[in-house]
């Protein structure tokens, strides 16, 4: 089976790279799914910042704001990790696959009613 898409766009140092499961295109994604050590530099001087923002006003309970900015970093990048993850040529979504192989699959055939053409390879439906 030849991949739906053969030119695919080359990233320059992908946090993961690898081959669609259902179209075998190449794909890459550009984040980690946790926190790297530049997300924590990130989120320290953050909270520093706006620690010392609060302070005339908060005094000593302004240094608590690192917790509610460590679950707002950690909120964006999961989300940017799980927009990545399906593919952008057959609507595979690894993570729902995980989860629920059926809602997987009508995920895809969404994808490309959505393209208005029906799936190649598609297997017929058992009635």
């Amino acid at each position: 089976m030849q991949p739906l898409e053969s030119r695919v766009y080359k990233y320059k140092n992908p946090a993961v790279k690898f081959y669609c499961p259902l179209c075998r295109t190449e794909r890459a994604i550009t984040v980690k799914a946790r926190l790297t050590a530049k997300n924590y530099l990130q989120l320290v001087l953050t909270a520093v910042v706006s620690s010392m923002a609060l302070y005339p006003f908060l005094g000593v309970r302004s240094f608590i704001s690192i917790f509610f900015l460590w679950a707002v970093f950690e909120l964006a990048v999961r989300t940017d990790f799980k927009k990545q993850v399906p593919c952008p040529h057959c609507g595979f979504d690894a993570t729902w696959y995980k989860k629920d192989v059926k809602v997987a699959r009508q995920k895809v055939a969404d994808f490309w009613q959505e393209k208005g053409q029906t799936a190649p390879n598609a297997a017929p439906k058992k009635a």
